[in-house]
């Protein structure tokens, strides 16, 4: 019996993973616009979101470009580089992403990433 119910239960719970995030006439509707709340303080090595690759603008105007930081790329991430780039490119925060590190899939469109490898040479540069 256990094992005919195991499949509807698995592509139950997948199903349910799936919708999760669409709105329903039955309950109120989300926020449409994570990048609208106010930026918190600068972020340095935990959190996360998802990774954007092109520069965007928040409803209070702040920007974050890091196409002209591409050249970092191969340098040794520090806290004082990170401080650097963060201000370079505009953005309000920003933060380490090392390798196997949990992230959550907000995105923040005025804060720097800088994904690093296990000896915390930057691989990437990305905003969001």
């Amino acid at each position: 019996m256990i094992r005919k119910l195991i499949p509807f239960l698995l592509v139950a719970g997948l199903t349910a993973c799936a919708n999760t995030g669409t709105s329903s006439s039955s309950r109120s509707a989300p926020a449409t616009d994570s990048s609208a709340s106010a930026p918190s303080s600068s972020d340095s090595s935990g959190g996360g979101a998802s990774y954007g690759g092109s520069p965007n603008t928040s409803s209070r105007g702040k920007t974050c470009d890091a196409a002209d930081l591409q050249s970092q790329i191969g340098q040794k991430a520090t806290q004082s580089v990170m401080e650097d780039l963060r201000t370079r490119s505009g953005s309000t925060t920003a933060r380490i992403l090392r390798p196997g590190q949990l992230v959550t899939m907000e995105y923040n469109a005025t804060r720097l990433n800088l994904i690093v490898d296990d000896k915390d040479v930057m691989t990437a540069i990305r905003c969001g």
